[in-house]
């Protein structure tokens, strides 16, 4: 049974491990692997063919040949040192650039992965949990890039093995002619020598690994980890966060995560064990490699002595065998770390390997130029992955067509939840939605998010140009932008950038972006899903971030903007809530009263009636009447 260095797994399993990466990096490039074997190939023929010119230079000396049949010889020989030199620079190179392209195609297809997995895998524990497996093993050596150069050096040292062994073959087989067996139990004493000090070499570094990490706990290793390599070294301390620091002085909590790490006596003490076992492998390095140096050197002085080989013959074996011995000795680090490195992407290739677990509908979308689609939630409950308590609970509500439906509720009480449902980010575990009165599981999912324009309270804004963001594609109409734009306030600010829509938000990408408001970006990011002309118009908090009169603009313009669309938005601002023909009620995951404002405030036991007068004292006069309070 064969072992890593970080612990007991099956040789087949090491294998596995590194035949599966292989696999995906194929799949990433065809042309890498191949063009790999022929860069080591170039490379590890080169030390060889000047030894053999070296050998057969002395040789040539010494049987006396002229000086225009070695010149011819040798000419010839530097050439084609010097192509394939050449050649490898070319392939290295070339090498170097697919490399890197194959590193961000990596980091690509895991991001995609997230874009492409169910909502509710990526909110799950399961993928919480892996994610930070991923994190910590990308954090160990290179990632895919110490792949790369483990498998270069093996497959070097492979070759470089294989060559040694053409090379010194046939002079084993004179010496076996010859007579001279002494001198092959000499090398095959000191073959056995090698081969016992690599095995104690590999114990060692075993040993010292462990030991590297035997000075703390499982779980102060893992947070002494995150705290020095995730936050010591700034990330995500950017300029964003860094206002709050320099206003609440938040310097003595941040130095928890940098410099107290360092200070830590038992991180010092994990470093120093590290360096140790560092030093200790090199140490033990360097007397392998000079052992076999000397081993080499041994074994052609008894040759040479003995007389039965040439002066060249002596030196091409003293290289020979000096190169079979040290490709042996690195053959081994590299196959051990090949493994390791491989076995370090599991998690990543975990992540790629995980199934959908939504049922994926294949029952094509009806395009109604009417709009003319109802929604109807029945007898539906749900609950988080992870959770014991119920989001919703029997949870019935019709949606009819072109309504204007306002969800209020305590947090907590599942307003939000009950917007996921609708867009399917989540499917219930009772109960069943339906559109037109077909289950929405049966329809294709891209078709059915195609009805929904939604603006979440933890809505993003990306980096990019002020247009994109709006139309969320490189390609969009700008009159229709504009528009969009100034339907939701935004007619000034937009005036005030020099570039118009093709300004860039934020500074990430162009030190020319601008810094937008809370309150901009809230009417940017409603400005998006009126610019995706979906037939439901979904808002979550819309205008939390908005001061009372912006609120006003947005909710007097509200039936301008999503005109015949089926409008749902759910608001802590019970005010806003007079603009809708229709108020559900929450509280504790139940629907638990409906009906227009005037209807909910007759009703003076209810949660709408105690909300509305609980707020009633802090509204202020903005144009917006608020009778019914008392």
């Amino acid at each position: 049974m064969e072992t890593d260095l970080m612990g007991k797994l099956p040789l087949r399993e090491h294998i596995r491990n590194i035949k599966k990466m292989f696999v995906l990096i194929n799949d990433m490039d065809r042309r890498f692997l191949l063009g790999k074997i022929f860069t080591v190939l170039f490379d590890a023929v080169i030390p060889y063919a000047e030894l053999l010119l070296s050998a057969y230079v002395i040789d040539g000396i010494s049987a006396g040949k002229s000086f225009s049949d070695m010149m011819r010889i040798v000419t010839v020989s530097v050439v084609a040192i010097l192509l394939f030199r050449c050649l490898s620079d070319i392939l290295n190179r070339s090498m170097i650039v697919r490399q890197d392209r194959i590193w961000y195609l990596y980091e690509c297809i895991t991001q995609t992965k997230m874009l492409d997995m169910d909502y509710s895998r990526i909110d799950s524990p399961e993928i919480k949990e892996l994610k930070e497996r991923i994190h910590k093993d990308n954090n160990w050596g290179a990632g895919i890039n110490t792949i790369f150069w483990q498998f270069s050096g093996l497959a070097h040292r492979c070759l470089m093995l294989v060559i040694a062994l053409v090379l010194a073959m046939p002079i084993i087989g004179h010496i076996i002619r010859a007579g001279r067996y002494e001198t092959l139990a000499v090398f095959l004493i000191m073959s056995a020598s090698v081969a016992l000090f690599h095995c104690f070499l590999l114990h060692f570094r075993k040993k010292s690994m462990n030991f590297m990490f035997s000075s703390l706990k499982e779980e102060e290793k893992e947070e002494q980890a995150d705290f020095c390599w995730d936050f010591a070294n700034g990330d995500g301390f950017d300029y964003r966060c860094g206002k709050d620091i320099r206003i609440y002085g938040s310097y003595d909590l941040m130095k928890r995560w940098t410099t107290d790490v360092l200070k830590n006596r038992k991180f010092r003490s994990r470093l120093l064990n590290g360096i140790l076992g560092d030093a200790g492998e090199r140490g033990f390095g360097a007397v392998n490699n000079s052992i076999l140096t000397g081993a080499a050197y041994l074994i052609v002085v008894i040759v040479a002595l003995g007389g039965v080989i040439t002066v060249g013959s002596v030196i091409r074996l003293a290289g020979a065998l000096n190169h079979l011995f040290t490709s042996a000795y690195t053959l081994i680090y590299h196959a051990s770390e090949l493994a390791l490195a491989s076995r370090k992407q599991l998690s990543t290739l975990e992540l790629l390997e995980l199934e959908d677990e939504m049922y994926k509908g294949r029952l094509p979308m009806e395009k109604r130029s009417d709009n003319q689609y109802q929604i109807e939630f029945k007898n539906v409950s749900f609950r988080y992955p992870g959770r014991e308590d119920w989001a919703l609970k029997d949870f019935s509500l019709k949606l009819t067509v072109g309504e204007k439906l306002a969800i209020v509720g305590m947090n907590g009480s599942g307003k939000t939840t009950m917007i996921k449902l609708l867009c399917r980010l989540y499917d219930p575990q009772e109960g069943e939605i339906l559109l037109n009165g077909v289950d929405i599981r049966k329809f294709k999912q891209a078709d059915y998010l195609s009805l929904f324009s939604v603006v979440f309270q933890d809505y993003v804004l990306f980096p990019f140009q002020l247009g994109e963001n709006v139309a969320i594609n490189r390609e969009y109409e700008a009159n229709k932008v504009g528009t969009c734009l100034e339907d939701v306030g935004l007619r000034d600010r937009l005036a005030d950038m020099e570039n118009g829509i093709q300004t860039y938000l934020y500074k990430d990408y162009d030190d020319n972006g601008v810094e937008v408001s809370g309150g901009e970006a809230q009417k940017i990011a409603i400005a998006r899903a009126v610019y995706k002309d979906a037939p439901f118009i979904l808002l979550d908090e819309p205008t939390a971030a908005l001061d009372p009169k912006a609120e006003y603009e947005i909710y007097t313009n509200f039936d301008k903007i999503t005109g015949d669309k089926t409008a749902i938005y759910i608001s802590h601002r019970l005010s806003s809530c007079r603009f809708c023909e229709k108020i559900a009620v929450f509280h504790e995951g139940r629907l638990i009263q409906t009906g227009t404002h005037e209807e909910l405030l007759k009703d003076r036991d209810g949660k709408y009636y105690e909300m509305w007068n609980a707020q009633a004292k802090y509204y202020k006069e903005q144009g917006i009447a608020i009778e019914g309070a008392v």
